[in-house]
């Protein structure tokens, strides 16, 4: 995954707030934007990692129930914040997350992850 993580962090023209490697126990930060470091204790950011975590599980389910097998991509809208979840292997992931606006290319960003993950 580490081709996930380095096409992430190397998008232009968006600069991450942070990149994880989320693995089925644990999780690894790539990165971390100073001022996101300075907001989150650790224990939030574990907190943060079992709820995606649950989320991953749940999406498996719900792909079966839709029929579908593969999944490239998880994008969560917020106000002010982007998150990308790009799985790989079963509770294995690359959490990316992006300041928002409108401008942000989504669908370039998707596809230059998912075209650099499909190489792998």
């Amino acid at each position: 995954m580490s081709e996930i993580v380095e096409a992430t962090q190397n998008f232009e023209p968006a600069t991450p707030r942070l990149v994880a490697e989320l693995r089925t126990l644990d999780f690894e930060i790539e990165y971390i934007r100073d001022d996101v470091e300075i907001r989150y204790t650790d224990e939030e950011l574990d907190e943060a990692y079992k709820r995606i975590m649950g989320n991953l599980v749940a999406s498996d389910e719900f792909k079966s129930v839709i029929g579908e097998r593969d999944c490239r991509a998880q994008t969560l809208f917020f106000d002010n914040v982007l998150v990308f979840l790009f799985p790989s292997e079963r509770y294995r992931a690359v959490f990316a997350s992006f300041d928002y606006d409108e401008g942000f290319p989504v669908n370039e960003f998707v596809q230059h992850v998912t075209e650099i993950a499909s190489t792998e």
